[in-house]
């Protein structure tokens, strides 16, 4: 099992999200990843947000948990995948710059609407679900 930290940011109405290419078509998430050995998750989402989007982003409170376990066919998770990630409300300093080093099959860092993500395919929907609802906290279950 490995543990992911990953960033919550808006601007005016839009989320940023990451845009990723895979043999399925494309797919969407907020920025983030995984938490490396000795490392704070405060500082895995500082980290992580820096090498996707070229920003520095000052982290602010928790704001969700999920855990993510493949099930069998899962798109592009090996069959023995469990993580757990935490989400964090993030602000940032400046605009978006080149990422640092972009995650394989990154195409591009895109500012979205709640509604816009709804009709893309986003991981994961439980996130937008409790972000429509206004939610400050929560477990967004295992998917």
């Amino acid at each position: 099992m490995q543990t992911s930290a990953r960033a919550i940011i808006f601007r005016d109405d839009s989320l940023l999200v990451v845009r990723y290419r895979d043999e399925c078509g494309d797919w969407y998430a907020v920025p983030g990843g995984a938490q490396r050995h000795g490392e704070g998750l405060v500082a895995a989402v500082v980290r992580e947000v820096a090498e996707e989007t070229g920003l520095l982003v000052r982290v602010g409170p928790l704001r969700f948990v999920r855990e993510c376990i493949a099930a069998p066919g899962a798109r592009a998770l090996p069959p023995d995948f469990h993580q757990v990630e935490f989400y964090f409300t993030c602000e940032i300093d400046g605009s978006l710059g080149l990422a640092g080093e972009p995650d394989p099959g990154q195409v591009e860092v895109e500012w979205c609407t709640l509604a816009e993500l709804r009709g893309r395919c986003f991981f994961p929907p439980a996130l937008l679900d409790a972000l429509e609802r206004g939610e400050e906290f929560g477990y967004l279950g295992v998917v």
